[in-house]
């Protein structure tokens, strides 16, 4: 059987289904998997030893079908400057969950979608510092006081149990 010869395709010399799949897997990111998009885009096994998944596989595989994985970058690109660019969508859409659950007399719901809005707007910013202070953050006088501290903490607790042995002679 003689093998086609490797040329380069571009992106405009996908197939229906080709582009299917990808259009697909980028509408529904996250939620569905390369096989599932794989099998809604129309794609079938002809011979019973080849699952979905090899289909799947070799579509994404940038060395046996580059064109189709420039065209899922492209797409994903495409798809994240759209949510990077439209913030005002964003703020809408909590706008409208805000007013619904307002409307439902949900006030917290209210208050976690105007809350979520400010964050994005920059209104609210989450700070966390945690100071881990050991002995070389201390001066001299705050390591002998604190030594000090330690040694009666050790003396308070030095006779806790007090065992003596005792001798037991045999009876002759």
């Amino acid at each position: 059987m003689t093998r086609r010869k490797n040329v380069v395709k571009l992106t405009s010399e996908l197939t229906a289904k080709q582009r299917n799949f990808v259009d697909i897997l980028v509408d529904n990111w996250g939620q569905i998997s390369k096989v599932d998009a794989c099998i809604k885009a129309g794609y079938t096994t002809k011979d019973p030893n080849k699952k979905p998944h090899e289909t799947a596989s070799r579509l994404t595989n940038p060395e046996l079908n580059p064109h189709v994985c420039r065209y899922l970058e492209k797409r994903l690109s495409q798809e994240l400057n759209r949510y990077e660019k439209d913030k005002l969508r964003t703020y809408k859409v909590f706008e409208r969950l805000r007013n619904k659950a307002e409307e439902k007399n949900q006030l917290n719901t209210a208050v976690n979608a105007e809350f979520r809005a400010g964050q994005m707007a920059g209104f609210f910013i989450d700070r966390k510092e945690i100071n881990h202070t050991g002995i070389e953050g201390m001066n001299r006088e705050q390591l002998e006081k604190r030594l000090s501290e330690l040694e009666g903490k050790m003396n308070a607790n030095k006779k806790i149990i007090d065992i003596q042995a005792e001798t037991i002679t045999p009876e002759e």
